[in-house]
């Protein structure tokens, strides 16, 4: 019998076996549905003296020994079929691989002639393998495959420590001695030696970026900034990419100079190349001259792009009126004051008043001390007394006495002096006792500025596209292909491209200069090249808000500073169209290079024209301010982690409550308790304004807006000012000898006050000092009072409550407060002692004083 393990790929013999003469075969085997039968088909006539003694049946793992029954061939009766020889068993066979073979029948010479094949059948296929039940699926082919396996090489010996240029290199060579001992060429012009040296390379570059995946896939290990910014913002970590300075510009002339478009100017800093000869106004063609690195750009800032700039003769040094009065200051924490308007009546010439000055609600002005106070030099002015200030208000006005037209301006709380300012004095005997005014002034024609300097022209684009098959309907249709664009992630040419808080028109001065580095865009504007108004595309710091058709860019900086632009997919934010190309206008700078100090400012340049003016001077009499560096790495590292935990997000505790309330600006603290209603929680939210006692009705309203996104479900939000205590304080002083009382006395009720002293500081009840807590506390009152001079000793001799609400154990016993040493007050009440005659319900303060004169 030939051995059936052989196992071929190309089955030759069996084209020859076919409708050959002289030999037949076994092509295959068919099992009944009821498995008690088989169906033999031949490669040609199905031997006629075939007996049940000549089929042998082999194998079987639980059924064996099936015998054959009968032998009958089927007739098809058609052409296109063949017959069958029909071999019925005794019983089913298991599901395991049996043989069935045609032997010749056994002699009496022995078993030798049972194991040779039936006469005329080709030892090859005279046997055949075959299975009652099948194991496989019905689309699945069962046929075993009988090719042959490929050899099984040896794998070689690979060192994983190999990841540079050179050791993989020595890699390769040695790799290449065992395989090709013939080979021993070392030599660099050697074709293999070329062919080793770029395989290495490229695994060297392979591996590079195999390593860099791995490390930049965490926030620990990565180390590029576009990695990190991306971590980072998955915790909700804003990474900030640094933010330009600001600063204010005067201009000071002698004639009114303007309109000019804000737009096609900028001012720069002095440099020593440009000398005192070039004047205040240089032109954009004799900048481009010197070299860039020598100076700092600031271009002006409005809200509107089509502002212009005036400047007014009459702006640039205003006086301020003291109504006649000499030896005069503004105090610190003044909101208000007087501007003379021109000549006095009768100096121009005219019945009416010579008004020169021009201001509005919505300029600002700087206060400058110009001269020092105790000697009247210029070089004796403090730099540091100087302030900017917003407008509110201006009010025409005329000092009928001294026949003055004057202006009276308001400006905001938030911009109120921080410190005296002197406007006039008399000096000293040293300097015979001259009186001075005008120790300080006002400028106007001031102008915002910002830090950066505009970019070349740097177009990107076109937007690539790419072909995009689409689905199959059904057999046989035929394929849409579409144009689709292709991922577009251009770079800006330039480094080191401006990030800046976008900027909006404050109520004050202080508000227009401040930035957060963390709400700071890229300074780029994006314009599609040919495309209509209104269809640039906006910079964000992501694209989760953004939506199918806005038109958002997010800009990515790397380590180098160099800009790279991140486009939206078509779900969270647009997607630009193939071909479509983009005009960029940009900024670059920033950072805390810009925070030059004040008279640093000292030229306006225009960026075409010239302008001809004699004696205009630039300058910014207070120093740019708001300039900051990227954000450290490593300080992200560390922050990011946990910074999720210090936002608070939702209100649950009554801490909550007033922990959120007191992020408004306006609130010097606020409390909150819960209290159960008898059906639900209501979260009681009481707040102290900064710099009052009685909250607005308005000021209500709002932290009760913007505490209701993070109420919590099912909680009641109340909003309601702080239940004031009245204090009622009697203390006994004792003066030194020498001191009259009635000067102690004044003093005592400064210190005891709640106003604003001249010195700037607060009296020992100003409402600023007095807030939410768990009492007032009687050291600091007497150490206070002792501190002031003149007071020899003090003794407290009442000091309680003045309502009747309170812990009704200490109503009763009015001595406990000055026992103990605190008056206690509940979680939401404040402290009061205005020591107003009129409203004695806000507190009261006796003085007994004795000694002194």
């Amino acid at each position: 019998m030939a051995n059936d393990a052989l196992a071929c790929a190309r089955l030759v013999r069996l084209a020859r076996l076919f409708n050959n003469p002289r030999w037949n075969g076994v092509d295959f085997v068919e099992v009944s549905d009821a498995q008690r039968s088989l169906c033999v088909h031949f490669f040609g006539a199905i031997p006629e003296d075939l007996t049940v003694a000549n089929v042998r049946i082999e194998g079987g793992r639980r059924i064996r020994d099936i015998r054959v029954l009968a032998l009958a061939i089927d007739r098809s009766g058609d052409p296109d079929h063949d017959d069958c020889l029909r071999i019925t068993l005794d019983k089913i066979g298991d599901s395991s691989t049996y043989r069935l073979c045609f032997v010749e029948v056994a002699t009496a010479l022995g078993q030798a002639a049972r194991e040779r094949p039936f006469h005329g059948l080709d030892p090859r296929y005279a046997c055949v393998q075959f299975r009652f039940r099948l194991d496989c699926a019905a689309d699945i082919d069962c046929r075993s495959d009988s090719s042959c396996a490929p050899p099984v090489l040896p794998a070689p010996e690979i060192d994983y420590l190999a990841k540079d240029y050179a050791s993989l290199r020595r890699l390769m060579l040695d790799r290449l001695a065992l395989t090709m001992p013939a080979w021993r060429e070392q030599h660099v012009p050697d074709l293999g030696v070329t062919l080793v040296e770029l395989l290495a390379y490229t695994a060297d570059y392979l591996s590079y970026y195999q390593d860099a995946v791995a490390t930049e896939a965490y926030l620990d290990t990565a180390r590029q900034r576009i990695s990190v910014r991306r971590h980072v913002r998955l915790i909700d970590y804003r990474m900030h990419e640094g933010c330009n300075a600001r600063a204010w510009v005067t201009l000071e002339s002698a004639s009114d100079v303007g309109p000019l478009p804000l737009a096609g100017l900028y001012f720069i800093t002095g440099f020593a190349q440009l000398g005192a000869q070039a004047g205040a106004v240089l032109s954009h063609d004799t900048l481009a001259r010197y070299p860039a690195s020598a100076y700092e750009v600031f271009e002006p800032l409005a809200s509107d792009p089509q502002a212009q700039l005036r400047v007014r003769a009459a702006h640039s040094r205003i006086g301020l009126h003291t109504w006649g009065d000499s030896e005069c200051c503004l105090p610190a924490g003044a909101t208000r004051a007087t501007l003379r308007d021109g000549a006095p009546l009768g100096e121009g010439g005219g019945d009416g008043p010579a008004r020169v000055l021009d201001l509005k609600p919505g300029d600002v002005l700087i206060f400058e001390e110009v001269r020092g106070p105790t000697t009247g030099a210029v070089a004796d002015a403090d730099p540091a007394h100087r302030h900017a200030v917003l407008l509110t208000a201006v009010t025409p006005a005329l000092d009928e006495l001294l026949g003055q037209p004057v202006l009276e301006i308001e400006w905001a709380a938030a911009d109120a002096l921080p410190f005296a300012l002197c406007l006039s004095a008399r000096l000293s005997p040293q300097y015979d006792c001259v009186r001075i005014d005008d120790i300080t002034i006002a400028h106007g024609n001031v102008v915002l500025v910002d830090h950066g300097r505009r970019a070349a022209a740097d177009p990107l684009g076109p937007v690539p596209a790419q072909s995009e098959l689409g689905e199959c309907a059904c057999d046989g249709s035929v394929l849409e292909t579409s144009t689709v664009p292709a991922v577009f992630r251009p770079t800006l040419a330039a480094h080191g491209l401006v990030w800046r808080e976008p900027f909006q028109a404050a109520g004050t001065a202080a508000a227009m200069l401040a930035q957060d580095p963390r709400q700071a865009l890229p300074d780029l504007v994006l314009a599609e090249r040919g495309g209509a108004p209104g269809t640039d595309w906006e910079p964000r710091y992501d694209l989760l808000a953004s939506g199918p058709e806005d038109r958002h860019v997010v800009v990515e900086m790397d380590d180098t500073r160099r800009a790279h632009l991140r486009f939206g997919d078509g779900d969270l934010g647009r997607r630009p169209d193939a071909g479509t190309g983009f005009d960029t206008r940009y900024r670059t700078g920033g950072g805390a290079a810009g925070n030059v100090g004040h008279d640093a400012i000292a030229y306006l340049v225009l960026r075409a024209g010239v302008l001809d003016v004699a004696g205009l001077v630039v300058r910014n009499p207070l120093p740019a301010r708001g300039g900051v560096e990227p954000e450290p790495l490593d300080e992200v590292r560390q922050f990011a982690p946990a910074a999720f935990r210090r936002q608070r997000l939702r209100a649950v505790t009554a801490a909550d409550y007033a922990e959120l309330a007191q992020q408004d600006e306006r609130l010097q603290r606020a409390a909150a308790d819960l209290s159960w209603t008898g059906s639900w929680y209501e979260a009681r939210v009481a707040i102290d304004p900064l710099g009052a006692e009685a909250a607005e009705p308005a000021l209500l309203a709002q932290v009760d807006a913007m505490l209701q996104p993070y109420r919590r479900i099912g909680h009641d939000l109340a909003i309601a000012p702080a239940r004031y205590v009245p204090v009622a304080l009697s203390l006994q002083v004792c003066v030194l000898p020498h001191y009259t009382r009635g000067e102690v006395r004044g003093r005592l009720l400064q210190v005891l006050g709640n106003r604003r002293l001249a010195d700037g500081s607060t009296g020992l009840f100003h409402p600023d000092n007095l807030s939410f807590g768990e009492g007032l506390y009687l050291s600091p009152i007497v150490a206070a009072v002792a501190a002031v001079e003149g007071v020899q000793n003090v003794t407290v001799l009442r000091f309680e409550r003045a309502d009747q609400g309170g812990d009704p154990a200490v109503a009763a016993d009015p001595g406990a407060p000055i026992n103990t040493g605190v008056l206690a007050l509940g979680p939401m009440e404040i402290a009061q002692l205005d020591n107003d005659p009129d409203f004695p319900e806000n507190g009261t303060l006796t003085l007994l004083l004795g000694g002194g004169r």
